[in-house]
């Protein structure tokens, strides 16, 4: 009888801590995040399904440049290339290292790769704007709010030009800081598509100099 009692205890024991382990890990699988699952981080381990995904050859791989102006131009989509294939993101982010410009995005069955240029891209490369340069007139290459690149200094008197356009000029200094409303007045004024469009407005500059 006494064995008998034993042996129920001890039955009664192991059936309460398997119930107490099923009850945490249910709780745990249905209030958790996908990554934090044993049983599923363990089959990702293997499969490469969500938290550590792998590239295969049925992957949709976007290539772009993103430049200095804020453009974005797509240079690939298709298929994920043989080189690529197997690797998870850890090792996508050794071969495209944010060091050298790349951001590695990796989501579902898509990867996009993005290359940061330092530059303009072909439609803003030709854009032209004034601003100030050392306390005068300057034309700059690209559009407003990027003053990296001084094409010119313009000898001409800011005295001389209208209000308005001595204005704009001086508020083109701190571009980035304005209103949407006066950064697109600035741009119908004092922002050109290209070196010809802003060659008329500086000749009319050179007639006040000359008057």
């Amino acid at each position: 009888m006494i064995m008998l009692k034993i042996a129920k205890n001890l039955i009664g024991a192991i059936l309460f801590v398997v119930a107490v382990a099923v009850g945490v890990y249910l709780i745990v699988d249905s209030v958790t995040y996908p990554q934090m699952k044993p049983v599923s981080t363990v089959l990702q381990t293997f499969t490469g399904e969500h938290g550590s995904p792998v590239v295969r050859s049925n992957t949709l791989l976007l290539k772009y440049n993103e430049y200095s102006c804020g453009d974005v131009e797509l240079l690939y989509r298709g298929n994920a290339p043989q080189e690529l294939i197997g690797l998870d993101y850890n090792r996508l982010k050794i071969k495209y290292p944010e060091s050298q410009g790349w951001k590695v995005t990796f989501r579902d069955n898509e990867l996009d790769i993005t290359r940061k240029v330092n530059g303009f891209c072909g439609m803003h490369k030709e854009y032209r704007h004034l601003g100030l340069y050392e306390g005068k007139l300057a034309v700059f290459q690209g559009p407003l709010g990027y003053d990296d690149i001084v094409l010119s200094v313009v000898n001409v008197d800011l005295d001389l030009l209208p209000g308005d356009i001595r204005d704009k000029i001086f508020r083109a200094d701190r571009y980035n800081e304005l209103p949407t409303a006066e950064q697109e007045e600035l741009q119908k004024t004092i922002e050109f598509p290209s070196e010809m469009a802003i060659y008329s407005v500086l000749e009319n500059f050179d007639e006040l100099e000359r008057d």
